[in-house]
């Protein structure tokens, strides 16, 4: 079941680190809601990994997948309500 684990926190790795790789090279814009999406899908996965093992030296990688999660969901609800307000004014 270890393997499990340690398996979802490295495609959460993977998962973050893709997707500020493609930011860099410009195949990924920052204000898009799947950038946002996919960051903090990849930061959950890695809580995941750290969870199923938890010891002390984890709390730094857990602290930063924690705010990392939720500074995605800030953008992913900034994202729908600039959307809304968009859609609200067009008409």
């Amino acid at each position: 079941m270890d393997a499990v684990f340690t398996i979802i926190g490295v495609v959460g790795s993977i998962m973050c680190i893709l997707m500020y790789f493609m930011l860099e090279r410009g195949l990924a814009k920052g204000s898009d809601i799947w950038y946002y999406a996919i960051n903090g899908i990849g930061a959950l996965l890695i809580l995941i990994g750290c969870m199923a093992n938890f010891d002390g030296g984890d709390l730094g990688a857990i602290t930063q997948e924690l705010c990392w999660a939720m500074i995605s969901g800030m953008g992913i609800f900034r994202l729908i309500r600039a959307r809304q307000k968009e859609r609200k004014e067009g008409f």
